[in-house]
């Protein structure tokens, strides 16, 4: 079994009201992207696990391919600047990075002027809000540094607390619903909110309706059909038993667990190691597990 990586639950249930559906009934409806993309932002603030405050300053909502192309898009913008992240953070940018532009590890060096900040919340490595994110987002204020905020794992957390009024260095947004949802990570639905239209790739792909109607038919479903709190209101149980077997101590992100040095092979390069228990929660809740 795969503990690496990291992908939804394996909930049959979730399967099963998928493949029941008919989404090419919306190929040919023109409302479906505006009105998901609104759905969506309401689906995410109504969480009873969660507390984002300020979204209502981000008022450029738009539909992305997952948040990968949200980072791409802010990749690019602030080439000539210094990327930041910490070790442990989604292998993407680095991948991305490593030709021919600049970035440091946030855990060697303090950020400064000329950086471009990125952080994931939950914090992709621990799976818990990142304890350093005030003082981050505070430092990224006084330095002028823009902020990429990635939220691909909200959907499968609780504990998130944030007021994104008291930060005008964040500029970008990014959620997905890859993360929560069994099947949902080959839809590669996200969105994208900030301050502003950048008048960028993502903006020119939303005004002239380049998007994939058939996927976002499959995630208009389930958000209507699932609650944002699903993850957590319904795998709470099976989560504490997959990590009590597996001697793992718990975090913040259904997905997740952190092992001991028996599970140094899922390092990541960061100060724990992550081990991925989707399949593990899947095992109990299909009563497949023996």
């Amino acid at each position: 079994m795969n503990l690496r990586g990291a992908k939804p639950v394996s909930d049959n249930r979730v399967k099963d009201s998928i493949t029941k559906l008919d989404p090419v009934k919306d190929l040919y409806n023109p409302k479906l992207p505006q009105e998901f993309k609104y759905e969506f932002v309401d689906w995410i603030l109504s969480s009873e696990f969660n507390f984002i405050k300020g979204t209502e300053e981000f008022s450029n909502i738009s539909l992305c391919n997952g948040t990968v192309q949200a980072f791409d898009h802010f990749h690019y913008k602030h080439k000539e600047k210094r990327f930041r992240f910490f070790k442990g953070e989604f292998m993407y940018h680095q991948a991305c990075l490593k030709n021919g532009s600049r970035f440091e590890w946030l855990n060697d060096l303090p950020l400064k002027e000329g950086d471009a900040l990125i952080l994931s919340v939950p914090f992709s490595d621990k799976g818990i809000q990142h304890p350093a994110t005030d003082m981050l987002l505070l430092n990224a204020e006084q330095f002028n540094i823009p902020v990429l905020l990635d939220f691909a794992y909200y959907p499968c957390t609780k504990n998130i607390n944030l007021d994104l009024s008291k930060y005008p260095a964040v500029e970008t947004i990014t959620f997905s619903i890859s993360k929560a949802f069994y099947g949902a990570e080959f839809l590669r639905v996200g969105v994208r909110l900030q301050r502003e239209n950048a008048d960028d790739g993502i903006d020119v792909f939303n005004s002239v309706d380049m998007h994939n109607r058939i996927d976002l038919s499959i995630a208009s479903s389930l958000i209507k059909t699932f609650s944002v709190d699903w993850n957590w209101k319904t795998y709470t149980n099976a989560y504490n038993q997959v990590c009590e077997e597996k001697n793992l101590s718990p975090t913040d992100c259904i997905m997740f667990g952190l092992g001991g040095s028996e599970y140094k092979e899922y390092n990541r390069g960061g100060t724990v190691n992550r081990v991925c228990i989707s399949d593990l929660i899947g095992e109990k809740i299909n009563d497949n597990s023996k």
